[in-house]
């Protein structure tokens, strides 16, 4: 059985924008899984982040950091993921997936393996050689082009 994902396409917004939208469809869709209505399809957001800065759980690094990046016009957003500080912003495309993994039973290890295969994938359609590495992302050469961050 194929699977729909519904994809939104919503331009240049806000990161705050972004996450309330990725809370709200993920309410509805866990909302449908306990409810055991089938109504609920994964959907994917494609946008561009105005300026901002994000940090995961490990802000206290930055604390000084912070009102210089503010000052410079970039929003600074405390996330719930992992890792350390990333710079979104207009004309890079962000992807968030919100799927119902369950079928899969997958590792979140295997999960971001996959996102990273899909990545280099593309770039292979556009005639570019990237690699991973040890590190989570997607390469090209040393420059890293895709940033993969996870909340499951």
């Amino acid at each position: 059985m194929s699977r729909v994902v519904k994809v939104y396409k919503l331009g240049l917004i806000s990161f705050n924008n972004a996450l309330k939208i990725q809370y709200n469809i993920a309410q509805t869709h866990f909302k449908g899984m306990k409810e055991k209505k089938n109504n609920s399809s994964d959907t994917l957001l494609l946008l561009e982040h105005r300026p901002v800065y994000t940090v995961g759980i490990r802000r206290k690094e930055y604390a000084e950091t912070e009102e210089k990046l503010k000052n410079l016009g970039a929003d600074f957003v405390q996330t719930d993921r992992g890792g350390l500080i990333t710079f979104h912003g207009p004309g890079q495309l962000v992807a968030y997936p919100i799927i119902n993994l369950k079928g899969y039973r997958p590792s979140m290890k295997w999960y971001v393996c996959q996102l990273e295969q899909c990545v280099i994938n593309l770039c292979k359609k556009l005639n570019i050689t990237a690699t991973t590495s040890p590190h989570t992302g997607v390469w090209v050469g040393e420059d890293k082009i895709a940033a993969i961050g996870i909340r499951m």
